[in-house]
């Protein structure tokens, strides 16, 4: 895993389409559900009709962090939800990023904001270290 000044960062050795699962159980175990969910990829071939490679935004919240910000400022809902980037670079690589929540809430004042920034991203990057232990090889049997 990497973290950057303004990103978690991290390339697994799987297809997007076993990335998604194990994204989507990482944030579940930190108590973020998807609400939203953006194949860039198939949104692409439909309106220009270009070829891409598979690429997807997911849109995680946590509901009790995201309540208590926005309790404090309702503006808060510009920088919700987190989003993470799923993109299969080569056929078995898929780079999985966010945004750090302390970068995304950054110009939002008021402790609680802050405070749930803070909290938010130990949160992301306990998804992020769980995603680092994933074993090296994982593959789902095919029928």
């Amino acid at each position: 895993m990497k973290k950057t000044a303004y990103s978690f960062e991290i390339t697994l050795p799987f297809p997007l389409t076993e990335a998604e699962p194990m994204v989507r159980n990482a944030l579940q175990k930190e108590k973020f559900g998807v609400i939203t969910e953006i194949d860039i990829q198939a949104k692409l071939k439909k309106k220009l009709g270009v070829d891409h490679p598979p690429h997807k935004i997911l849109g995680a919240c946590n509901p009790q962090m995201a309540h208590s910000a926005l309790e404090e400022n309702h503006d808060v809902a510009l920088a919700l939800p987190c989003n993470i980037v799923l993109y299969e670079k080569d056929t078995e690589i898929t780079i999985i990023s966010a945004l750090l929540p302390s970068v995304a809430l950054k110009p939002f004042k008021g402790l609680k904001i802050q405070e749930t920034a803070c909290k938010a991203e130990e949160a992301m990057e306990r998804v992020f270290e769980d995603l680092s232990h994933l074993p090296p090889h994982h593959s789902q049997p095919h029928p």
